[in-house]
């Protein structure tokens, strides 16, 4: 690619999104793996004795901000993904737009008749 030159490539885009659109499902189940393993520290600090009154609020609270973070990515790639695919749909759009004016504009040229219409010199 030349400096300051830009080609987009719509194929390569419409597959870039394609697989961005694994990426929430993938984090929503890191987030169920994540809630099933700290079930099975349930337990690990006691339940009512001082220690677990101490210690337990703020394991909950650490568990919950993971989640959130969890959850947070996951609405990164959802909107990621739709973000690509709006851009690539703009850049089809374009490409399309460009093809059909070149071929209308090819085809003005092909056209014999009156030169004020165009043709080749």
């Amino acid at each position: 690619m030349a400096v300051g030159k830009f080609t987009a490539n719509p194929g390569e885009l419409r597959r870039a999104s394609d697989m961005m659109e694994q990426l929430p499902a993938q984090a929503a189940k890191i987030g169920d793996n994540f809630i099933s393993d700290i079930q099975s520290y349930r337990g690990w600090a006691g339940y009512s004795d001082d220690f677990a009154l101490e210690v337990l609020p703020k394991y909950e609270a650490n568990n919950q901000s993971c989640l959130d973070l969890i959850r947070a990515v996951s609405g990164a790639f959802t909107a990621l993904g739709q973000a690509v695919w709006a851009n690539g749909q703009h850049i089809e759009g374009v490409s399309t737009y460009a093809r059909d004016e070149i071929d209308r504009q090819m085809s003005s040229l092909d056209t014999p008749g009156d030169s004020s219409q165009g043709g080749r010199h």
